[in-house]
């Protein structure tokens, strides 16, 4: 495809000319991290991208990703990673434990052999999430990621980097930034370009030969903060955090529930074959047949992810659970996202003074010395 060609031969002059940069930026502090800011797309009211993070002690983790990876429900969560081993029958999720803390886990992308996480660092792991194999510091947090060609497509709050781990015309392509001074939130390529959306700086797409930006004549700032893009030809999605809006190559359409003017923060968009879904942070809905509704039973819910099985679109809440669209069954509850580290912090077993007791008393604390 040109896009990609032109792409790769820009990073690779990036890597010849620019190499003393691109190693400045990796030390720089990053421009908002003196803020809590995190790619949270529940964000009310400046955008779904960031957000201020105050979750209650007593709430469960949040899920913040989740995607279908060789029949398991892989589950991104603000305290890890949970694996549902089967979508069949009622397994219990089982926590990951990598050999790595990570913080702030913003989304979670197959590619090739391995598996790369998105948080503080970009992480790039084995494909069953038990092994961490390698981290990068972009200098940055990392909320979008993108398989492109040989690489990943990475979006940071400093700007678009490319990651490869081969070489590229010879030279080790590594960590490449691309366009800087970008928080850049989504991504999607189509058949002729790479659309980027960001936090506050608008609607981006690169052509194969130079980058553009992208509004409505009527309203500028309609695109100022895009949360979610999606590309399913002939189809562009753009999700915002007030708006829907579908562009056919040629025009824009801002999407309505039948004949209302209702407006929606949306936070992911995924198509079927069927129809496609979008997520907000106050329901689900649904666009097939020309038509868009909301659908029935996920009203209040904040939906954090999108993903397809070889059986259903599985829809992940933020706090409510993750469930099957059709007849919405319970995937995996709030509680079983536990972690082990906080599951016994709830409910202390046996009597809390006979603990105090043992611990205080001399008589008993003779009996309990181990000679």
């Amino acid at each position: 495809m040109k896009n990609q060609g032109s792409l790769v031969a820009i990073i690779v002059v990036s890597l010849i000319g620019l190499t003393v940069m691109i190693f400045g930026s990796l030390k720089k502090t990053p421009r908002l991290a003196e803020t809590t800011a995190m790619a949270d797309v529940f964000a009310v009211p400046e955008t779904a991208a960031f957000a201020q993070t105050n979750r209650p002690e007593t709430s469960y983790p949040e899920v913040t990703s989740a995607l279908v990876d060789q029949g398991r429900l892989i589950i991104g969560t603000s305290e890890g990673i949970f694996i549902l081993p089967s979508l069949v029958g009622q397994p219990e999720p089982e926590e990951r434990r990598l050999d790595t803390e990570i913080t702030h886990l913003n989304l979670i992308v197959p590619f090739e052999d391995n598996r790369y996480i998105g948080a503080d660092y970009l992480y790039k792991v084995d494909n069953n999430y038990a092994v961490t194999l390698d981290r990068y510091d972009l200098g940055t947090r990392v909320y979008s990621m993108l398989g492109f060609g040989d690489g990943l497509l990475v979006g940071t709050d400093i700007g678009l980097w490319y990651h490869c781990d081969f070489e590229i015309d010879g030279y080790c392509a590594g960590d490449t930034l691309l366009k800087e001074g970008l928080i850049v939130t989504s991504m999607a390529e189509d058949r002729g370009g790479l659309w980027v959306g960001t936090y506050g700086q608008g609607l981006y797409r690169f052509d194969g030969e130079k980058w553009r930006e992208r509004y409505l004549e009527r309203d500028t700032l309609m695109f100022q903060f895009v949360n979610a893009l999606e590309y399913s030809h002939p189809f562009l999605w753009v999700g915002t955090d007030e708006s829907i809006f579908r562009y056919d190559g040629g025009t824009w359409q801002q999407m309505f529930i039948a004949d209302s003017s209702e407006t929606f923060d949306v936070t992911c968009v995924m198509t079927t074959p069927a129809a496609t879904y979008i997520g907000t942070g106050s329901g689900l809905l649904r666009f097939a047949g020309d038509s868009l509704y909301a659908v029935d039973g996920f009203e209040g819910m904040a939906v954090a992810g999108l993903c397809v099985s070889d059986r259903d679109v599985i829809v992940a809440t933020r706090n409510n659970g993750i469930f099957t669209f059709n007849g919405k069954e319970e995937l995996v509850s709030p509680e079983q996202l536990t972690p082990r580290d906080f599951a016994g912090l709830a409910e202390p077993s046996g009597n809390v003074e006979d603990k105090v007791l043992a611990e205080t008393d001399p008589d008993i604390l003779a009996e309990n010395i181990d000679y």
